[in-house]
Parts: structure tokens; C-alpha cells; sequence
């Protein structure tokens, strides 16, 4: 259980992370004697909406202030939307804020800020806990799939009152806390004018807050990358010639014309010489996933079945495990244009590579990446007698095969690198 929070400044709000939340039981309610029995427990801090059915605890904040907010009520009070919502920030040294909220009340466990790393695996636990649900994604890392982009600096701005902490008071504080406001009341109209004339000129003269550093996400993301590289380089290739050479020149009355392949299956394309599409459909050809009849014009013989197949891959031992184990950009870029024009030597044609630039950056962000991989893209026509034989290089991946079953086939894909050591 943890009941230690971080609290962080957004000027002149103080957002406090990492409470404990609990849904209270229909029957509860949020009054003295249930604050004296979290006291006990030795929290001094707390905070609850104006419905009261759930509450926020924790029994020790750092740099604790005298008017701090939860970020996870601020966020369901003024940005939720309803249903399930995950909101992830970046926050200042190098720190990620997480909050969860269901029908716009926190979700226990999911109000934290630390490490990246810690960050991850809470929205990993979260996808999974939630799989199928539809889920709204809030954030400013790109660390979500489909995430809606807001700015830390534009959500954490003018916090309400039910958002606001309060401190668990026993009976003597009570007393004295009752006390002091007797005293201080007769002089507050004034105290309260002077409080705020200050408040516009700090105001006036502070700094804007602290933008999140893309390199967060961006290395989170390549490293990702690095590992799918593994599985759809050579080891994909291999997988579609697997998948093709298992499939017959005939079915049941049906001649096999095409062959298309992408990153997730491969499409194969078949017309009729005689037979009926019921007899396709029965016995349709090894490893079928999906089978699907086009309608090419009126004329029934003109008909075509195009069925979808998963290619059964294997992966050994992975070449590369970070991105600074690929070879860096000048090699290889050389290395690519070598291996097409080796091609081109022995009957491959239209061989075309493209310099590999800043991989998922826009090109004026990217001088903010402090450790960039760079993408290029690649394509040529082969020999269909090629095929089983080829080798791509251990850094390119496949993403596109297509044949007519003539002479030729087609081969695109894109190689990554690591930047020049300066």
C-alpha cells in the first residue's frame, strides 16, 4: 500500500500524486467518524468529492503546502468524459504521472508519478485488466495507443475547490484551529484584498512551466522498434516463402493468379476453370484463415476466391536487443545500396533505396532527439526463381511482397540505423 505522495507545482497550484483511493460501501459515509478512524491509521491527509462516496489518503507529503489539490479529482472534476479514462503525463525530472478514473471517480492503484519504467507497467496492467473495454487515452508522451493529446501545462491550470486536500484534524488542533479563525476573522477582508493583489504580480513575473522531454517516449518507442525489427526482417521473408510454396497451382477447380503479402497475412487470389465456389469453400487450400468470393463482373465464371493466410513464423535468437546495436547510418546506407545493386547484377530490376531519415519525428523535432534511429525505405523487382534463396540484411524489414505467378515478383520494405558517432 502506498500512502507517500509527490506533490508538484504548476504555478500557483500545488497537484498532489500517489493517494490511496477507497470506493466506500453504499452504506458509509465520509463523516467524523470515519476521518478519525483513517486517522488512526496514521494518514494526514485526505480528499473526496462532493458526492463523498469514495476518498483519497495519504500520510505523508513531501514539501507539503497549506493548499495542495489531487490531480486525479482535479482531472475527473474538470476533463473526464465518463467510462474508463487513463491520463499519463510527463512531468520534470524525467518523472511520469499516472491516473485512472472510472465514471469519473479515481481507480484505486492507478494514481502514481515515478519512473518511466513503473509507469509502463501500470498501463500494461490497466490495458490488460480492461481488455476489450472501450477506453478514453489522455497524454503528452505518445506512450498510449490512440491517445488524445493534451499539454501537462493546459490541464493542471485552475484547480477548483473539490479538488482541494485537507489535513485530518484530532480535537485539540480542532480547538485551536476554531480559535485562530475567531482571531483572524475581524482582520480578513483586508488580508484577503492583499492576498490576491499579490498573487496577480507573482503571477505576472513567474516562468512558464516545464515542457516534458520528448526523448521520454521517443527511446521507449525505439527500443520497441528494435525488438519487432527481429521478427520481421529475414525471419518474416522466410515465413511468406514457407506460407507460398505450401500453397497448390489448383483447388478444386480453382488456378491460384496471385500472391500478396504485408506485415500481419498474406492474400491469396484464385479464378475459376471449373467446379463451383461451394467446392472451394469445402476444401479450401492449407492453412485458410479467411475466405472470401469477388464479384468481377455479372458473368458467374468470372468470379474470383480470395482466401487469407497467417504465415506460420519462427523466430531463433534475436539479432537486436537496443537501437544502438544497429549499424550506424553511412554504413548502413552503403550496405542496402550494395546488397540491391549485387541484385541488379544477376537479374533483378527497378532496385530503388531512399537515405534513411529521423525514424517518427517530424523533421523540424527532430534535432530535440538526443539518441535517434533513422528509417529508409527500399524496393525491387526479382526473379520469381530468387525467392527461396534470397537474404535480406539482418537491419531491413519486409513489408510488402506481391506475384502473378509469371516471371517476377515484388519486394519493398525499410532498413533502420543508428546515428554517425559524431
Amino acid at each position: 500500500m502506498n500512502t507517500n505522495a509527490s506533490c508538484i507545482s504548476f504555478d500557483p497550484y500545488f497537484f498532489v500524486w500517489g493517494m490511496e483511493w477507497r470506493l466506500l460501501e453504499p452504506t458509509e459515509k465520509l463523516v467524523r467518524s470515519h476521518l478519525t478512524k483513517l486517522s488512526r491509521e496514521g494518514m494526514k491527509w485526505y480528499a473526496s468529492n462532493g458526492l463523498q462516496n469514495f476518498v483519497g489518503m495519504c500520510n505523508h507529503i513531501p514539501d507539503a503546502r497549506s493548499h495542495m489539490h489531487s490531480a486525479a479529482l482535479h482531472l475527473a472534476s474538470q476533463w473526464s468524459k465518463g467510462g474508463l479514462e487513463l491520463f499519463v503525463f510527463g512531468m520534470p525530472e524525467q518523472q511520469v504521472a499516472l491516473v485512472a478514473l472510472n465514471e469519473q471517480r479515481p481507480l484505486p492503484g492507478f494514481d502514481f508519478i515515478g519512473s518511466l519504467t513503473d509507469a509502463q507497467a501500470l498501463i500494461d496492467e490497466f490495458e490488460s485488466i480492461h481488455q476489450g473495454e472501450p477506453i478514453r487515452r489522455v497524454g503528452d508522451l505518445g506512450l498510449l495507443v490512440d491517445e488524445e493529446a493534451l499539454s501537462v501545462s493546459t490541464v493542471f491550470d485552475q484547480a477548483k475547490s473539490d479538488s482541494k486536500l485537507k489535513k485530518m484534524l484530532g480535537f485539540k488542533t480542532v480547538l485551536i484551529f476554531c480559535t485562530a479563525v475567531l482571531l483572524v476573522i475581524g482582520v480578513f477582508s483586508g488580508a484577503y484584498y492583499m492576498h490576491h493583489r499579490d498573487r496577480a504580480r507573482m503571477l505576472a513575473n513567474l516562468p512558464g512551466p516545464l515542457a516534458p522531454d520528448p526523448n521520454l517516449a521517443y527511446d521507449l518507442q525505439a527500443a520497441q522498434k528494435v525488438k519487432d525489427l527481429n521478427a520481421e526482417n529475414q525471419f518474416l521473408y522466410s515465413a511468406w516463402m514457407r506460407m507460398a510454396m505450401q500453397l497448390p497451382f489448383t483447388n478444386k477447380g480453382w488456378e491460384l493468379t496471385q500472391i500478396e503479402c504485408k506485415i500481419k497475412d498474406c492474400k491469396a487470389t484464385w479464378r475459376h476453370l471449373f467446379g463451383s465456389a461451394e467446392d472451394f469453400y469445402n476444401h479450401p487450400p492449407p492453412n485458410t484463415q479467411q475466405t472470401e468470393q469477388l464479384v468481377v463482373d455479372k458473368n458467374v465464371l468470372s468470379q474470383q476466391i480470395q482466401t487469407t493466410h497467417i504465415p506460420p513464423a519462427y523466430l531463433d535468437k534475436p539479432i537486436y536487443d537496443k537501437p544502438s546495436d544497429l549499424p550506424q547510418a553511412k554504413q548502413g546506407f552503403r550496405v542496402v545500396t550494395s546488397w540491391l545493386q549485387d541484385l541488379s547484377l544477376i537479374g533483378a530490376q527497378n532496385a530503388v533505396v531512399e537515405p534513411a531519415k529521423v525514424w517518427n519525428v517530424p523533421t523540424e523535432e527532430s534535432t530535440s532527439i538526443k539518441h535517434p534511429i533513422f528509417k529508409g525505405n527500399w524496393s525491387i523487382d526479382l526473379p520469381l526463381s530468387m525467392a527461396p534463396d534470397l537474404e535480406v540484411p539482418s537491419f531491413a524489414s519486409v513489408t510488402f511482397m506481391k506475384t502473378n505467378l509469371g516471371s517476377t515478383y515484388q519486394l519493398s520494405g525499410d532498413f533502420y540505423v543508428y546515428a554517425d558517432s559524431p
